[in-house]
């Protein structure tokens, strides 16, 4: 008499293993490369040429620099210390998913458009964006190759280094209908939008919520991409083509309706 299959569950929760001091450790390495980043970013802008000065963009590129420096002396000290930890640092060794990475990043460009500005374009008003507070000149095209390359930064940080080191120390998949992808995933997604905490500060409620829900999202895409194609590459590309395309439509939008 054969046996009736196990029913699928539409959450599952497998070989997961809690521990705190690993997510405490992730947190503080997040928090000191992002802010070391910034300060070192600083540094170097206000000690510059004078030919810097008024150019927010270039802080801007120092402050991507710093930190992408700063994520993969992380991954080279991990590397070391937590040898099993994959950091997937590589060139992809089958599909690269680069395609896919484009149109998803194309995907969050608009979502962030319409969920941080929906009140400007159903007025038909030039979104509020301090992107669009300068004239169009050399710290335009400076703002858009950041834009570009804030992924290069912050997967580094996020996917391969914290990703990879929570992985090994809290370790366990969860499955979410046909979502299946690692616990260290989600808690790194989460922090991923926490690090945008100050958006309630210094932006309306509003956006400030739609920022913290799709970041969180788009932390999971990244980790998903990172999965398939077993390297930084697709989401690298996903994130920054997201954040150039969002700033883009913003220029764009202010150049038509001001």
């Amino acid at each position: 008499m054969s046996s009736l299959p196990a029913e699928r569950t539409f959450v599952q929760l497998s070989d997961f293993k809690f521990r705190l001091w690993p997510i405490l450790v992730a947190a503080i390495l997040m928090e000191g490369i992002l802010r070391g980043g910034r300060q070192a970013a600083k540094w170097t802008f206000v000690n510059g040429p004078p030919a810097w000065d008024g150019h927010v963009s270039i802080f801007l590129m120092l402050a991507i620099a710093f930190q992408a420096l700063l994520g993969l002396v992380g991954i080279a000290v991990m590397s070391r210390l937590v040898p099993r930890a994959d950091s997937h640092l590589r060139w992809p060794p089958g599909p690269t998913y680069v395609g896919l990475a484009v149109v998803i990043g194309l995907g969050m460009g608009l979502v962030m458009l319409i969920a941080d500005y929906w009140p400007a374009l159903l007025t038909g008003t030039p979104p509020a964006s301090s992107y669009a507070e300068t004239p169009y000149n050399w710290d335009t095209v400076g703002y858009l190759a950041g834009m570009l390359a804030t992924g290069t930064a912050e997967e580094t940080i996020f996917r391969g280094l914290l990703v990879g080191f929570l992985s090994v120390f809290v370790p366990g998949r969860l499955r979410i209908g046909s979502v299946d992808l690692p616990v260290a995933g989600y808690i790194i997604a989460l922090l991923f939008g926490l690090a945008h905490w100050k958006s309630f500060v210094v932006s309306p409620f509003h956006e400030a919520l739609a920022q913290q829900t799709y970041a969180f999202v788009w932390g999971l895409t990244y980790v998903w991409l990172m999965e398939r194609s077993r390297s930084l590459l697709a989401p690298v590309i996903a994130h920054g083509v997201g954040n150039f395309s969002e700033v883009a439509m913003i220029l764009l939008l202010v150049a038509l309706w001001s």
